[in-house]
């Protein structure tokens, strides 16, 4: 790799071209069995089993607010210091970005939740999204989804909410 550039890993969602650095990268692996969480936020799918390693498993389509019924069946496994992992519609492929060729996110297009775009690089015709996907989850939702089922509640409310469910 060039000093003066970067490897990304290529993947879309509806048609759209984006790319991650590979270093946050740990592993491409093919959807499995999620588990619903309840009170995970809504683009949270749940969790899975990766190896004996529960991950939570994050929907980058609702994440972003993107329409569409596409499924995703590839999931990223992002490492930081716990594993994430990230459905996208499909993994193309890991290539090489010439710095020269990224430009900024223009400001027009910047708010306070788009600090996970770094920037939009050019491949002929193409255009790619450069996303942080380290950025995309924020700590207190894997928090949250690592917690306890009931996630926020205490013990004594979660006893007092077993004792009003209404019997089978």
């Amino acid at each position: 790799m060039p000093s003066d550039g970067m490897q990304v890993l290529l993947f879309t969602l509806n048609d759209v071209y984006y790319g991650v650095d590979v270093r946050q990268v740990r592993e491409i692996r093919e959807v499995q069995k999620i588990t619903p969480v309840p009170y995970a936020p809504y683009y949270i799918e749940g969790v899975t089993n990766l190896r004996g390693e529960v991950i939570p498993v994050l929907n980058l389509r609702k994440r972003f607010g993107i329409e569409g019924s596409g499924e995703s069946r590839t999931m990223v496994i992002v490492q930081d210091k716990d594993a994430i992992g990230v459905l996208v519609d499909s993994v193309l492929e890991v290539m090489d970005i010439e710095k020269s060729s990224i430009e900024a996110t223009p400001e027009i297009l910047t708010t306070a939740d788009s600090d996970c775009v770094l920037g939009v690089a050019k491949r002929r015709e193409d255009l790619i999204i450069l996303l942080d996907l380290l950025k995309v989850v924020s700590k207190k939702d894997v928090e949250i989804v690592k917690a306890t089922p009931a996630n926020s509640k205490t013990k004594k409310e979660n006893k007092k909410q077993e004792r009003t469910l209404p019997a089978k």
